[in-house]
């Protein structure tokens, strides 16, 4: 199996931290956020990694470079403009024949990342959480098993961490677009996309106090 990196973002909300470096090389615990998630998909034997790169993208290329360090091969989609989270998969589909992992680069969690699956005839597979404060009102229900957002329940947040199959992205020009909003919602209309609730720790680095209380943490380790 391979895996997807987003890791394009200019990361505002994280000045000054990313005024002259991209988020995902933040660190935390001495390691930075892109680094710490390259080891997990290496503890489950992914050989083979892509990642979208635009804000201080040369930085990450010097900091990764081809990945053998991580027992790995890495390739990188340089993007002259942002594509969004759909758009940046999608301009590095011809990567993919099978299903892959996607992964935002700038988050951290203890999810065991062996237990994605994809099941037959699906486009997808999501990952959610319990709604943070900042987004109570979540992204969709999970109903026996599939993703609906059109449901009238309990909705969850999706994490940005999902197994998706090459074949969500065949019918969408090459443009900037969102995964959820562009793919995943409209698959999941018709029923192609399944979903679980993941209850573990799930970090998604969106201020200084997150690296700080991150930090703190890991370093303790």
């Amino acid at each position: 199996m391979k895996a997807f990196l987003l890791a394009a973002g200019k990361g505002k909300r994280l000045l000054p931290l990313t005024k002259d470096n991209p988020k995902p090389l933040v660190k935390v615990g001495g390691l930075s956020l892109l680094e710490r998630n390259l080891q997990k998909l290496q503890e489950i034997a992914i050989k083979e990694v892509v990642i979208n790169i635009h804000h201080h993208g040369e930085k990450i290329i010097d900091q990764l470079g081809d990945g053998s360090r991580f027992n790995m091969k890495i390739s990188y989609s340089i993007e002259k403009e942002l594509l969004g989270t759909g758009g940046g998969i999608q301009n590095a589909i011809s990567h993919f024949e099978d299903p892959f992992i996607v992964l935002s680069s700038d988050t951290w969690t203890d999810f065991d990342f062996k237990t994605l699956e994809l099941g037959e005839n699906l486009l997808g597979h999501m990952v959610f959480l319990p709604n943070p404060s900042n987004h109570k009102e979540g992204d969709a229900s999970i109903i026996e098993g599939k993703v609906r957002h059109d449901f009238d329940g309990i909705k969850y947040t999706f994490s940005g961490l999902s197994i998706l199959s090459p074949d969500l992205f065949r019918q969408k020009d090459n443009s900037k677009t969102d995964l959820w909003n562009d793919f995943l919602k409209p698959a999941s209309i018709e029923g192609l996309v399944s979903g679980e609730i993941f209850q573990g720790k799930f970090e998604n680095l969106n201020t200084l106090e997150d690296i700080e209380r991150l930090d703190a943490l890991l370093s303790e380790e």
